[in-house]
């Protein structure tokens, strides 16, 4: 992934986050699964497999979609490609056309492999796919390949999925990098407070220096459902407070140098998400923190380069730290 030699404004960047965005949560919001894609996946999986009617790409079909637990078509084409790239040697079906793989999926969704969610914005069906908790085992019996089979996947919030599905267009755009040596979705980190795991982490090297960018998703409008204004801000608090912690473990091994690009859903949701950091974190640290969200990345027709900003200096107003310029110079380093 090259730099371009004139950086988009930032300011433009900032007023395009909450444009034209399908993954937009509202208060309320039903996502539904058909009924069609409920009911014994793990028997109807069984019966094509020893029917022999599902083939190897399958299972490299539902590794891409499971890497993001909820996303859209165009994101698993990408990264099919990406992947049989960087697997050149296995069975990936990198050069599958959109329309093939698209009626492979709908395929997948009728054998129990994929399901499909769906919901209504501005008039517009929204279709979604993740890989069945059964499928998601059968991937890591077959391929030995993790991925996330935990039930429980299914019945997360909308907001959840809103998240996951934004982020999964940044963390494949970030796949394609040139300089992409591994990558970890769904990192494992531990500390005092238990476990918690991250959305993705892709490690990139540059001129003999490796860079672990962490893909990390902060909605902050309040489900209503679930949380109190005071308990949503003390969670979403606590999840920056352990990002941080995240990449200091990162960069006290001193093998790569951690950033950190956060997905927010709009405006609104940068102020308050960077507001918190620039309280958490070192004012020399923020240089490592970028900030984007789905409208800004169309906005720049996928280029993740022209869609990220950073905070380049802080004001002080009544003992609080909050941004008062952004940049989008030099993300190009590090990608």
């Amino acid at each position: 992934m090259e730099g371009t030699t004139e950086n988009r404004a930032a300011r433009e960047i900032l007023e395009r986050m909450g444009e034209k965005a399908l993954f937009a949560y509202q208060q309320g919001m039903e996502i539904t699964v058909p009924e069609s894609d409920c009911r014994s996946s793990l028997d109807k999986i069984a019966l094509y497999h020893r029917e022999s009617q599902f083939a190897l790409s399958d299972l490299y079909i539902g590794y891409a979609v499971s890497l993001y637990r909820y996303t859209i078509p165009k994101v698993v084409a990408a990264t099919i490609q990406v992947l049989g790239n960087y697997w050149p040697q296995k069975n990936v079906p990198k050069n599958i056309s959109r329309d093939a793989l698209l009626n492979r999926i709908k395929k997948m969704c009728s054998m129990g492999m994929l399901r499909r969610f769906k919901y209504d914005l501005n008039g517009n069906t929204i279709v979604l796919y993740s890989t069945t908790p059964e499928f998601s085992k059968v991937i890591y019996q077959a391929l030995k390949m993790n991925t996330d089979a935990r039930p429980e996947k299914d019945i997360i919030p909308p907001l959840e999925i809103m998240e996951k599905a934004a982020t999964s267009l940044v963390s494949s755009e970030i796949l394609k990098s040139r300089h992409m040596k591994k990558f970890d979705f769904i990192p494992d980190f531990r500390d005092a407070d238990g476990r918690i795991m991250f959305n993705s982490r892709i490690t990139c090297e540059i001129d003999g220096k490796r860079f672990a960018t962490i893909i990390e998703p902060v909605f902050t409008r309040i489900d209503v459902k679930r949380f109190t204004k005071e308990e949503w801000e003390h969670y979403l608090t606590r999840k920056i407070h352990r990002l941080k912690a995240y990449m200091d473990q990162i960069e006290e091994k001193k093998e790569e140098k951690p950033q950190l690009i956060i997905v927010c859903e709009d405006m609104n949701d940068f102020r308050k998400v960077s507001t918190i950091i620039c309280n958490l974190f070192p004012e020399n640290k923020l240089d490592q923190i970028y900030y984007t969200a789905e409208g800004s990345l169309k906005s720049a027709n996928y280029d993740i380069l022209q869609s990220l900003i950073r905070v380049t200096s802080v004001k002080r107003i009544s003992g609080m730290k909050l941004p008062e310029s952004v940049s989008s110079q030099l993300a190009y380093r590090f990608f």
